[in-house]
């Protein structure tokens, strides 16, 4: 895999995302925890964002993703509610022109903070375009079906921990390699 991806810089900022779930459906199972890097032109991380985030009242918890992620009932209690963590993130991501979102699997993250933002009652800031990392990664491994894990392995030689920030971080780090970029 020694094809780059794209001639840097880009046009505009990538906003690396990443969300733990108690389950996989934005209408039942709520984001617990959002990690996000906010990378510039060149895929150099500036800044970043890690918070948990309390679960919505009656959302579904399924108990694999909580295994999964390793997040305690305890941690959840005590994180902050939905309304402070979107404000908090929004104003992290708040750049001009806004940052294409960016994530291995992109869309599944994209759906769960589209949720939170409508829980917060908060305009989506962001366009519709996103960049998925793993179709990339698929692209250029010749259609191999790797999972994320399989990837983090494969190119970084690292365990995928299965938390925000960290995955976030890790799937950064892949798009780096894949574009000929050091961090």
């Amino acid at each position: 895999m020694n094809s780059h991806i794209h001639t840097f810089p880009v046009e505009r900022e990538l906003l690396v995302l990443d969300v733990e779930t108690t389950g996989l459906r934005p209408d039942r199972n709520a984001c617990i925890e959002i990690g996000a890097l906010l990378l510039d032109r060149n895929l150099q991380i500036n800044s970043s964002f890690s918070s948990l985030v309390c679960p919505w009242q009656g959302a579904e918890i399924v108990p694999e993703a909580m295994q999964k992620n390793r997040i305690t009932p305890q941690e959840l209690a005590a994180a902050p509610p939905i309304q402070e963590v979107v404000k908090e993130f929004h104003a992290f991501a708040a750049v001009n022109p806004a940052p294409l979102i960016a994530g291995w699997n992109v869309w599944f993250d994209v759906g769960f903070l589209k949720d939170l933002y409508s829980r917060a009652a908060l305009k989506w800031p962001f366009g519709h375009r996103l960049a998925d990392v793993q179709s990339v990664f698929s692209y250029f491994s010749g259609f191999a079906g790797t999972s994320q894990e399989e990837a983090i392995k494969q190119m970084l030689n690292e365990s995928q921990s299965h938390r925000a920030l960290a995955d976030a971080t890790q799937t950064t780090k892949i798009l780096q390699k894949m574009a000929g970029v050091h961090p």
